[in-house]
Protein backbone atom coordinates (compact mmCIF):
# COMPACT_ATOMS: atom_id res chain seq x y z
CA UNK A 1 0.00 0.00 0.00
CA UNK A 2 1.42 3.62 -1.22
CA UNK A 3 1.95 6.44 1.40
CA UNK A 4 -1.08 9.27 1.09
CA UNK A 5 -0.74 11.80 2.71
CA UNK A 6 -4.10 12.31 2.54
CA UNK A 7 -4.25 9.69 5.48
CA UNK A 8 -1.87 11.69 7.21
CA UNK A 9 -3.43 15.24 7.32
CA UNK A 10 -7.46 14.57 7.36
CA UNK A 11 -7.58 13.55 10.36
CA UNK A 12 -5.38 16.11 11.59
CA UNK A 13 -7.59 18.52 10.08
CA UNK A 14 -10.39 17.11 12.23
CA UNK A 15 -8.60 17.25 15.50
CA UNK A 16 -7.52 20.86 14.59
CA UNK A 17 -11.15 21.78 14.01
CA UNK A 18 -12.60 20.18 17.02
CA UNK A 19 -10.17 21.99 19.22
CA UNK A 20 -10.79 25.15 17.79
CA UNK A 21 -14.75 24.73 18.48
CA UNK A 22 -13.86 23.80 22.15
CA UNK A 23 -11.98 26.83 22.44
CA UNK A 24 -14.48 29.27 20.70
CA UNK A 25 -17.67 27.64 23.09
CA UNK A 26 -15.02 27.86 26.78
CA UNK A 27 -14.53 31.97 25.56
CA UNK A 28 -17.88 32.53 24.26
CA UNK A 29 -19.66 30.23 26.19
CA UNK A 30 -23.05 28.49 25.03
CA UNK A 31 -25.65 30.64 22.97
CA UNK A 32 -28.03 32.12 25.45
CA UNK A 33 -31.95 31.42 25.24
CA UNK A 34 -34.12 34.76 23.67
CA UNK A 35 -36.02 35.94 26.36
CA UNK A 36 -39.96 35.81 25.74
CA UNK A 37 -41.59 38.72 24.96
CA UNK A 38 -45.07 40.21 25.67
CA UNK A 39 -47.23 40.95 22.79
CA UNK A 40 -50.84 42.28 22.16
CA UNK A 41 -52.06 42.47 18.93
CA UNK A 42 -54.96 44.23 18.20
CA UNK A 43 -56.98 43.92 15.08
CA UNK A 44 -59.68 46.43 14.70
CA UNK A 45 -57.92 48.76 17.02
CA UNK A 46 -61.01 51.75 15.88
CA UNK A 47 -59.74 55.07 18.17
CA UNK A 48 -57.76 52.68 20.63
CA UNK A 49 -60.32 51.94 22.45
CA UNK A 50 -59.29 48.26 23.30
CA UNK A 51 -55.74 50.06 23.86
CA UNK A 52 -56.83 51.87 26.77
CA UNK A 53 -58.69 48.48 28.01
CA UNK A 54 -55.58 46.57 27.66
CA UNK A 55 -53.62 49.25 29.54
CA UNK A 56 -56.02 48.96 32.62
CA UNK A 57 -56.51 53.03 32.32
CA UNK A 58 -58.56 54.90 34.77
CA UNK A 59 -62.04 55.89 32.77
CA UNK A 60 -61.53 53.98 29.34
CA UNK A 61 -64.56 53.47 27.63
CA UNK A 62 -64.16 49.39 27.66
CA UNK A 63 -63.20 47.38 30.54
CA UNK A 64 -61.53 43.88 30.17
CA UNK A 65 -58.58 41.99 31.75
CA UNK A 66 -56.83 40.67 28.94
CA UNK A 67 -54.45 37.78 29.73
CA UNK A 68 -50.84 38.32 30.61
CA UNK A 69 -47.82 36.48 32.05
CA UNK A 70 -46.75 36.49 35.48
CA UNK A 71 -43.00 38.29 34.15
CA UNK A 72 -45.10 41.15 32.65
CA UNK A 73 -47.40 44.15 33.16
CA UNK A 74 -49.48 45.15 30.35
CA UNK A 75 -47.72 47.90 29.80
CA UNK A 76 -44.67 46.05 29.49
CA UNK A 77 -45.92 44.66 26.21
CA UNK A 78 -45.17 45.01 22.63
CA UNK A 79 -48.03 46.57 21.59
CA UNK A 80 -49.62 46.51 17.69
CA UNK A 81 -52.70 48.10 16.57
CA UNK A 82 -53.97 47.39 13.07
CA UNK A 83 -56.94 49.68 11.47
CA UNK A 84 -58.49 49.40 7.89
CA UNK A 85 -61.42 53.06 8.70
CA UNK A 86 -58.68 56.11 7.29
CA UNK A 87 -60.83 58.11 9.62
CA UNK A 88 -58.87 56.41 12.65
CA UNK A 89 -55.55 57.67 11.61
CA UNK A 90 -55.32 60.68 13.24
CA UNK A 91 -56.11 58.76 16.72
CA UNK A 92 -53.66 55.84 16.27
CA UNK A 93 -50.63 58.30 15.45
CA UNK A 94 -51.54 60.55 18.78
CA UNK A 95 -52.03 57.30 20.78
CA UNK A 96 -48.72 56.13 19.86
CA UNK A 97 -47.09 59.18 20.68
CA UNK A 98 -49.12 59.27 23.84
CA UNK A 99 -47.68 56.13 24.99
CA UNK A 100 -44.17 56.81 23.58
CA UNK A 101 -43.88 59.60 26.30
CA UNK A 102 -44.72 57.15 29.09
CA UNK A 103 -42.26 54.18 27.93
CA UNK A 104 -44.92 52.14 26.52
CA UNK A 105 -44.29 50.76 22.99
CA UNK A 106 -47.29 51.03 20.60
CA UNK A 107 -46.85 49.93 17.23
CA UNK A 108 -49.68 51.27 14.50
CA UNK A 109 -50.93 49.67 11.11
CA UNK A 110 -53.53 53.02 10.17
CA UNK A 111 -55.64 52.27 6.83
CA UNK A 112 -54.46 48.60 7.12
CA UNK A 113 -56.97 45.52 6.03
CA UNK A 114 -56.68 42.77 8.31
CA UNK A 115 -56.52 39.72 5.39
CA UNK A 116 -55.54 36.62 4.01
CA UNK A 117 -53.25 37.75 1.89
CA UNK A 118 -51.15 40.76 1.32
CA UNK A 119 -52.22 43.01 -1.17
CA UNK A 120 -55.05 45.63 -2.12
CA UNK A 121 -58.16 44.83 -0.28
CA UNK A 122 -61.31 47.12 -1.30
CA UNK A 123 -63.27 48.11 2.28
CA UNK A 124 -66.30 49.31 2.41
CA UNK A 125 -66.93 52.27 5.04
CA UNK A 126 -69.27 53.05 7.40
CA UNK A 127 -69.89 56.67 7.40
CA UNK A 128 -73.72 56.56 9.82
CA UNK A 129 -72.44 55.45 13.22
CA UNK A 130 -70.71 58.33 14.27
CA UNK A 131 -71.70 57.92 17.46
CA UNK A 132 -70.80 54.09 17.91
CA UNK A 133 -67.09 54.79 16.12
CA UNK A 134 -68.61 54.03 12.28
CA UNK A 135 -68.25 49.84 13.67
CA UNK A 136 -69.91 48.86 10.84
CA UNK A 137 -66.63 49.44 8.77
CA UNK A 138 -66.21 45.96 6.58
CA UNK A 139 -64.60 44.48 3.73
CA UNK A 140 -68.26 43.13 2.87
CA UNK A 141 -70.30 45.34 0.71
CA UNK A 142 -73.62 43.98 1.90
CA UNK A 143 -72.77 44.52 5.12
CA UNK A 144 -76.04 46.32 6.59
CA UNK A 145 -73.62 49.33 7.70
CA UNK A 146 -71.88 49.51 4.72
CA UNK A 147 -75.56 49.70 2.26
CA UNK A 148 -76.90 52.37 4.99
CA UNK A 149 -73.78 54.84 4.01
CA UNK A 150 -74.24 53.48 0.63
CA UNK A 151 -70.46 52.77 0.67
CA UNK A 152 -68.82 52.24 -3.10
CA UNK A 153 -65.65 50.80 -1.77
CA UNK A 154 -62.13 52.49 -0.69
CA UNK A 155 -59.12 50.73 -1.93
CA UNK A 156 -56.45 49.94 1.17
CA UNK A 157 -53.64 47.81 2.05
CA UNK A 158 -54.33 44.27 2.83
CA UNK A 159 -51.80 42.34 5.09
CA UNK A 160 -52.03 38.88 5.77
CA UNK A 161 -52.38 38.65 9.28
CA UNK A 162 -51.36 34.75 9.58
CA UNK A 163 -48.04 35.22 7.94
CA UNK A 164 -47.68 38.87 9.93
CA UNK A 165 -47.37 36.40 13.45
CA UNK A 166 -45.99 33.55 12.17
CA UNK A 167 -42.77 36.44 11.07
CA UNK A 168 -43.10 38.58 13.93
CA UNK A 169 -43.52 36.32 16.85
CA UNK A 170 -41.83 33.37 18.29
CA UNK A 171 -42.94 30.08 20.47
CA UNK A 172 -42.21 30.99 23.94
CA UNK A 173 -43.71 34.47 23.52
CA UNK A 174 -46.73 34.99 25.42
CA UNK A 175 -49.21 36.19 22.19
CA UNK A 176 -52.81 37.67 22.74
CA UNK A 177 -54.07 38.65 19.58
CA UNK A 178 -57.92 40.55 19.74
CA UNK A 179 -60.08 40.58 17.20
CA UNK A 180 -62.79 42.59 15.57
CA UNK A 181 -62.95 42.53 12.38
CA UNK A 182 -67.07 43.00 11.57
CA UNK A 183 -67.21 39.59 10.13
CA UNK A 184 -64.28 39.32 7.92
CA UNK A 185 -62.89 36.45 11.18
CA UNK A 186 -64.69 34.14 9.01
CA UNK A 187 -61.95 33.95 6.61
CA UNK A 188 -59.13 34.95 9.02
CA UNK A 189 -60.00 32.19 11.56
CA UNK A 190 -59.46 29.63 8.85
CA UNK A 191 -56.64 30.95 7.62
CA UNK A 192 -55.27 31.35 10.74
CA UNK A 193 -55.92 27.35 11.25
CA UNK A 194 -54.44 26.53 8.02
CA UNK A 195 -51.30 28.38 8.69
CA UNK A 196 -50.62 26.42 11.99
CA UNK A 197 -50.58 29.74 13.73
CA UNK A 198 -51.28 27.87 17.15
CA UNK A 199 -47.43 27.92 17.36
CA UNK A 200 -47.09 31.56 18.44
CA UNK A 201 -50.81 32.23 19.47
CA UNK A 202 -51.59 31.65 23.14
CA UNK A 203 -54.89 33.79 23.14
CA UNK A 204 -57.48 34.79 20.65
CA UNK A 205 -60.34 37.11 21.54
CA UNK A 206 -62.94 37.32 18.65
CA UNK A 207 -65.94 39.12 18.53
CA UNK A 208 -68.24 37.24 16.30
CA UNK A 209 -70.74 38.93 13.82
CA UNK A 210 -72.67 36.31 12.62
CA UNK A 211 -71.86 34.18 9.32
CA UNK A 212 -74.78 36.19 7.23
CA UNK A 213 -72.85 39.82 7.35
CA UNK A 214 -71.07 37.82 4.20
CA UNK A 215 -74.38 37.66 2.38
CA UNK A 216 -74.85 34.96 0.40
CA UNK A 217 -77.69 32.42 -0.41
CA UNK A 218 -77.97 30.44 2.99
CA UNK A 219 -76.15 27.24 1.56
CA UNK A 220 -73.06 29.33 1.55
CA UNK A 221 -73.66 31.43 5.11
CA UNK A 222 -73.99 27.93 6.43
CA UNK A 223 -70.88 26.50 4.73
CA UNK A 224 -69.09 29.98 6.16
CA UNK A 225 -69.78 29.71 9.49
CA UNK A 226 -69.28 25.90 10.11
CA UNK A 227 -65.76 26.57 8.17
CA UNK A 228 -64.72 29.10 10.90
CA UNK A 229 -66.27 26.59 13.80
CA UNK A 230 -64.21 24.41 12.59
CA UNK A 231 -61.29 26.35 12.77
CA UNK A 232 -62.35 27.56 15.92
CA UNK A 233 -61.94 23.76 17.30
CA UNK A 234 -58.67 23.39 15.87
CA UNK A 235 -56.92 26.09 16.87
CA UNK A 236 -58.19 25.47 20.77
CA UNK A 237 -57.31 21.70 20.23
CA UNK A 238 -54.12 22.72 19.61
CA UNK A 239 -53.77 24.68 22.65
CA UNK A 240 -54.96 28.27 21.79
CA UNK A 241 -57.43 30.19 24.57
CA UNK A 242 -60.82 31.38 22.96
CA UNK A 243 -63.38 32.58 25.20
CA UNK A 244 -66.07 34.18 24.42
CA UNK A 245 -65.70 38.13 23.68
CA UNK A 246 -67.91 41.05 22.88
CA UNK A 247 -65.66 44.27 22.85
CA UNK A 248 -68.51 46.63 23.67
CA UNK A 249 -70.98 44.61 26.19
CA UNK A 250 -67.34 43.95 28.26
CA UNK A 251 -67.18 45.26 31.51
CA UNK A 252 -65.46 44.23 34.92
CA UNK A 253 -67.72 45.34 37.96
CA UNK A 254 -65.36 43.23 40.72
CA UNK A 255 -62.74 41.15 40.87
CA UNK A 256 -62.97 37.81 42.38
CA UNK A 257 -58.80 37.78 42.66
CA UNK A 258 -56.12 36.37 40.53
CA UNK A 259 -55.83 33.30 39.62
CA UNK A 260 -52.84 30.87 37.46
CA UNK A 261 -54.02 29.25 34.65
CA UNK A 262 -51.50 27.19 32.54
CA UNK A 263 -51.25 27.28 29.00
CA UNK A 264 -49.02 26.04 26.45
CA UNK A 265 -46.23 25.36 28.98
CA UNK A 266 -46.55 28.65 30.34
CA UNK A 267 -48.00 30.68 32.95
CA UNK A 268 -50.37 33.26 32.87
CA UNK A 269 -52.40 35.62 35.48
CA UNK A 270 -55.84 36.08 34.48
CA UNK A 271 -58.42 38.11 36.72
CA UNK A 272 -62.32 36.54 36.50
CA UNK A 273 -64.82 38.68 35.28
CA UNK A 274 -68.43 39.16 37.23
Amino acid sequence: MGFSSRNVFFPLILVGTALFMLATYRVAGPRPLVKPRYIFVDLGANRADSLEAFLQVTGAKYHYFYPRPEWASHAQAEIYLFEANPVFNTHLVKAREFYANKGIQVNIFPSTVVDVKDGIRTFFLDTVNEAHDYWGSSIYANHPDAVASKSKGTDLTGINIARWLLQNTLPQDFVVVKMDIEGAEYEVIPHLAEMSTWTVIDHLLVEWHGAEVGGGTPEEIQFRDKRASAAKNKLIAEGVTMPAYDSSAIEICAFSGAKIYPGKGKIYVRVDNR
